[in-house]
């Protein structure tokens, strides 16, 4: 008996020090700067061929999918999801923000670059169609984790997105590298 008192406390002791050492960082907080942003699009509106702010006040943004996985037995739709944005004068040449949670809500672990997108205006005076400002075909996306024992952090390293004006226009790429901020696009009519 008196052998098993010394081994239930090295065992009870060995449990505890277990449990108590994976919550070490249970109580770091991450600080990731720039991480919530880092895959983002930002789309402005140039004044200059946008002089009518009517022209913004209401912008629809439509996302389909890059790749329709069908249900089982089923016909996958390709309708869009569309986000309209209504804005005020003052907002009229405020920047739109695409990013894996923004406008459209994100699906699972499906990110921004998994999508196609369509920017449209109403023009004014106001038709009943909507006019294209910018189609985005492509985004490709590169990153590291980056992070120590406790706090793991995600950087952008790499972004190439293909745009175009309409759906007609030839394709133009734009490709950003070693990104400190967020890529900004100037639409123009």
């Amino acid at each position: 008996m008196t052998y098993l008192l010394p081994s239930r406390f090295s065992a009870i002791l060995l449990l505890g020090l277990g449990l108590l050492l994976p919550g070490c960082c249970a109580n770091n907080v991450c600080d990731c700067p720039g991480e919530a942003q880092a895959d983002a699009i930002k789309l402005v509106f140039s004044a200059k061929d946008f002089s009518k702010v009517a022209d913004l006040d209401t912008i629809v943004l439509q996302r389909y999918p890059l790749v329709i996985i069908p249900a089982s037995g089923s016909n996958p739709g390709t309708k869009p999801e569309t986000v309209t944005l209504t804005r005020s004068a003052a907002q009229a040449y405020d920047t739109i923000v695409i990013n894996n949670s923004t406008p459209f809500a994100q699906t699972s672990t499906t990110k921004l670059d998994q999508y196609q997108y369509y920017v449209r205006y109403f023009p004014a005076p106001r038709k009943a169609r909507p006019a294209f400002a910018l189609v985005i075909d492509k985004v490709a996306l590169q990153g590291n984790l980056d992070g120590n024992g406790c706090c793991t952090c995600y950087t952008n390293t790499q972004k190439s997105i293909t745009t175009r004006k309409d759906s007609t226009a030839s394709t133009n790429t734009a490709l950003i590298t070693n990104l400190k901020g967020v890529p900004v696009f100037t639409i123009t009519k």
